[in-house]
């Protein structure tokens, strides 16, 4: 019986353990972060004989439209400051995550350009779908969408 109770205690202080260390998670069913626009660029030819060609990123005919990455405006509509935020982003049919890193402090306006979908076909700035996957704030908290 003693040592029943043993591993009893045993257990529930290990799991009091591995609960205070993982990171907890806001139950927010809202996303904190709400994308305010998400635009693929398309690449303008700026030099008439670039110096890298032919060897250069773009090596399509200068009449076809290539991208030039992808430009994600953002607001931090908590009360927290963030200093991750991640997407999901639905291009041709291209999945892709991009993750911005910074301190993104409440209700601020963040606007970034990543190089993600850079060199495919271009077929127009509005993406399949945008959206915010995960959240995580300076105080260690973590919020995850629940349908990506």
């Amino acid at each position: 019986m003693l040592q029943r109770l043993f591993f009893v205690s045993i257990s529930v202080f290990t799991l009091l353990l591995l609960a205070q260390a993982a990171p907890t998670r806001a139950l927010v069913t809202t996303s904190p972060v709400s994308v305010q626009s998400c635009t693929v660029q398309r690449w303008q030819r700026i030099h008439t004989n670039p110096y890298w060609a032919p060897f250069g990123p773009y090596q399509y005919g200068y009449s076809t439209p290539v991208t030039d990455g992808i430009q994600i405006s953002y607001v931090n509509t908590s009360n927290k400051t963030a200093d991750r935020v991640a997407f999901v982003v639905n291009y041709r049919g291209d999945v892709q995550h991009i993750v911005d890193l910074g301190t993104f402090s409440p209700n601020a306006t963040i606007s970034h350009t990543f190089g993600n979908y850079t060199g495919d076909a271009y077929i127009g700035g509005k993406p399949n779908s945008c959206a915010v996957r995960a959240v995580r704030f300076t105080d260690g908290t973590v919020w995850h969408s629940l349908t990506h």
